[in-house]
């Protein structure tokens, strides 16, 4: 690939444009192993192949989003370190829990490995992501953030859905008698392998002086100012950010709690087998947008995320709608337009999920902003998707006397969950309403300074 014609390549440094290349090596093949514990493939395969509960389906696509819980205890752990060193570790962790899911055996002890399992990479994948701010935000100027964003993002969903899409056809050819994905995941472990060695050539600008800066600060009992107080602090004084976070709160629910259901309904109403189901529940969302991406990053790189979000957030509200009136209307052609508009609206939200809050970094704190973010992900994952698949499922609770027999909303939870999606993207627009004077794109500034943010 010739790194040249990238846009904005030519205004990284020498330094920049080196880790760059490094990066996009790792992000063609690290995600093998991320395909391995992504909601649509490991949720079909519990579904399917472990014959797994709804509710346990609920917790494995609950994972990405409920692991960003540990994005406090990342943030922490690596105040003082190296983030680039921090990373590899993390990551080597992640192969190792792919591991674990690859030897699950298929009874109820399988079922908790799997839960187990996924948990555990999700939550290394979290602190990479938290880590990561960092060497972006000294790395890659703001002015270009976005497209070199959307480069490595790309390279990741082509990897995901390459190894996704396989295990889909390996599982549906029977191979190994309906062990097929563990040969899949063994592969995928190997070829992860090589992307953690290219990420360790990666150089974090800067870098060295901002750990002595944070060890020194520890070293004499300063306050630490990448831990929970300070993300407390954070949306307590910075009210644009909050107002953000809370829009971006309600609006990023629905799509946590879909997920779930969303497999359940394939099975229930379509019965899909293994490949259209990692198809239309993971490759179809994450392929679409490397179509798009470039596109939404040429608007993120021109707009306040808030400005961004009030026009993006609307394809997220009419692909929801069109998915319950698929399930409604017993229409698969039509469910397959609704995972293609969601692919729209994820291409744009890719990047405002991991750049949004550089544009309300104040004082060099990208970590605990970012970790705010990543946290406030989590909370969602705590309820969303189970949330979702009560919506969705039949079930019956007594209590003291108390009965309570729900007969499950079937394909209306889509349309109810898109009347959420509309919603948060009304706050979005009435945010940009009230901001659009006051507002404009985040400055370049250097990661995790000491003390509060600035105003």
């Amino acid at each position: 690939m010739n790194l040249s014609r990238i846009a904005g390549f030519d205004r990284l440094t020498r330094m920049g444009r080196r880790s760059f290349a490094h990066e996009l090596k790792a992000a063609a093949l690290m995600p093998a192993a991320i395909a391995c514990v992504e909601g649509g493939v490991i949720g079909v395969i519990a579904r399917l192949g472990f014959d797994a509960p709804d509710l346990v389906i609920a917790a494995l696509v609950a994972a990405p989003a409920l692991a960003n819980v540990s994005s406090v205890l990342w943030t922490r752990l690596m105040y003082g370190r190296d983030r680039v060193k921090f990373v590899l570790v993390l990551q080597l962790l992640t192969l190792l829990s792919v591991a674990i899911l690859a030897v699950a055996p298929y009874n109820a002890l399988g079922i908790a490995i799997l839960v187990f399992g996924v948990f555990a990479a999700r939550s290394c994948l979290s602190g990479i992501i938290t880590a990561r701010a960092d060497v972006w935000m000294t790395n890659y100027p703001r002015s270009v953030r976005a497209h070199v964003t959307g480069r490595l993002s790309t390279m990741t969903t082509i990897t995901v859905s390459l190894v996704s899409l396989l295990v889909g056809a390996i599982m549906d050819a029977g191979w190994l008698g309906g062990h097929g994905y563990r040969l899949v995941y063994g592969v995928a472990i190997l070829v992860a392998l090589v992307g953690v060695r290219s990420y360790s050539g990666v150089r974090w600008r800067r870098g060295r002086a901002i750990v002595r800066r944070e060890r020194a600060a520890a070293g004499i009992g300063q306050p630490h100012s990448a831990g929970p107080l300070a993300m407390v602090r954070v949306l307590r004084d910075d009210r644009d950010f909050r107002r953000y976070m809370t829009a971006q709160f309600i609006l990023g629910m629905p799509n946590i709690a879909l997920w779930a259901p969303f497999i359940a309904a394939m099975d229930d109403i379509f019965a899909l087998k293994y490949k259209q189901s990692i198809l239309l529940a993971q490759i179809i969302p994450v392929l679409i947008p490397i179509l798009l991406m470039p596109l939404w990053a040429r608007l993120l790189d021109r707009r306040h995320v808030i400005e961004f979000r009030a026009w993006h957030s609307w394809v997220f509200v009419i692909a929801n709608a069109l998915c319950g009136v698929a399930f409604l209307t017993n229409s698969l052609p039509l469910l397959y337009v609704s995972r293609v508009i969601l692919g729209a609206a994820f291409a744009g939200g890719i990047l405002a999920w991991n750049l949004g809050h550089h544009d309300f970094v104040k004082g060099g704190l990208a970590t605990v902003y970012m970790g705010v973010h990543v946290t406030l992900t989590g909370i969602r994952g705590l309820f969303a998707p189970f949330l979702g698949t009560l919506l969705y499922s039949t079930w019956k609770l007594e209590m003291t006397g108390l009965v309570i027999d729900w007969p499950g909303l079937g394909g209306w939870t889509f349309i109810w969950l898109s009347g959420l999606s509309t919603l948060g993207a009304l706050m979005f627009l009435r945010l940009h309403l009230s901001t659009r004077h006051t507002l404009r794109a985040g400055d370049d500034d250097e990661p995790v300074s000491q003390g509060s943010p600035r105003h």
